[in-house]
């Protein structure tokens, strides 16, 4: 009967398979199963982490780009500047201008309050440790800036510190100042200059210690303040302990020799600018009729 059921299967062409190998191929089969599976999870798993790195990449593109439209913008008053400095100052931000005597330092401060009326209408102070407003007017009036006419209108300040009077402004946190503000609802302030503010103080401790009380009080006061210093911009910048490390930006003026001209150039860098994407540039300035005027186009050294 055996061999009959042989011959039958041999007729039909069925071959019989030996039952080791048949489970071998099961075991195979089960094996690439798992393998395709796990190729799967993997393939699946890597996706995730690409298209999680992605998501989280673009949210932090968007944060990025929403962080800088979110700033509001203070416009400077000074020509072609402005476009350098994604449309102005942040606002109520402290700016530390430093350089040399002749360099225009004063004169870029008193061009920020004088269109910061005229053009913005936005009320301003100068706070001055050295000069009277007497020679302010008197020396800023060839670019036309009438301060007297503001003056009349409410519309501008200036007080004016002796050495003796310092201490008191501190002890009474900055009340003439934060008086004066809100009476004329002032939102720029000028403070020239903070190198002659320090100078008033005995020893290096004192000058630290009441320079960042009144720092303190400037914060406070909510306006959008420019600093003038003639502290040197390497010190300013990399110093420790120096002014640089208080305020959100530092601009630089320069007024220097061009050697293979034999002439002196004046230039401005912005050495920082928090929040900002601002040029990197050596930048001509230029005194013309209505003030100082930027050329960004127009690269020095």
């Amino acid at each position: 009967m055996q061999g009959k059921k042989v011959k039958i299967e041999e007729t039909l062409g069925i071959k019989k398979k030996p039952a080791g190998k048949k489970i071998d191929e099961k075991k195979n089969d089960k094996k690439n199963e798992i393998k395709d599976t796990k190729n799967k999870k993997e393939e699946n798993f890597d996706l995730e982490v690409v298209e999680k790195a992605e998501k989280e990449s673009e949210q932090k593109t968007k944060k990025t780009e929403s962080k800088f439209k979110k700033l509001e913008r203070v416009q400077s008053g000074i020509f072609g500047f402005d476009e350098l400095i994604e449309g102005g100052f942040e606002k109520d931000s402290s700016i530390l201008v430093t350089g040399s005597a002749g360099t225009g330092k004063t004169t870029f401060g008193l061009q920020f309050l004088y269109y910061g009326v005229k053009t913005y209408n936005e009320p301003g102070i100068l706070i001055s440790f050295e000069e009277s407003k007497e020679s302010y007017y008197r020396h800023n009036s060839e670019y036309g800036w009438d301060f007297k006419e503001l003056e009349k209108k409410g519309l501008f300040k200036v007080l004016e510190y002796k050495p003796h009077q310092v201490g008191r402004l501190l002890d009474q946190g900055g009340g003439p100042i934060r008086d004066a503000i809100q009476q004329m609802k002032a939102k720029r302030l000028v403070i020239d200059s903070i190198t002659s503010y320090s100078l008033l103080f005995k020893d290096e401790y004192q000058q630290r210690e009441n320079i960042l009380k009144f720092f303190e009080l400037i914060r406070k006061w909510g306006c959008t303040s420019i600093i003038i210093s003639e502290m040197a911009p390497k010190e300013a910048e990399t110093a420790k302990g120096s002014i640089g490390f208080l305020v959100d930006a530092i601009i630089s003026l320069y007024y220097e020799k061009k050697e293979e001209k034999d002439v002196r150039v004046h230039s401005l860098e912005i050495l920082k600018m928090r929040g900002t994407r601002h040029t990197n540039k050596v930048c001509a300035l230029n005194f013309e009729k209505e003030g100082i005027k930027i050329y960004a186009d127009i690269e020095i050294f």
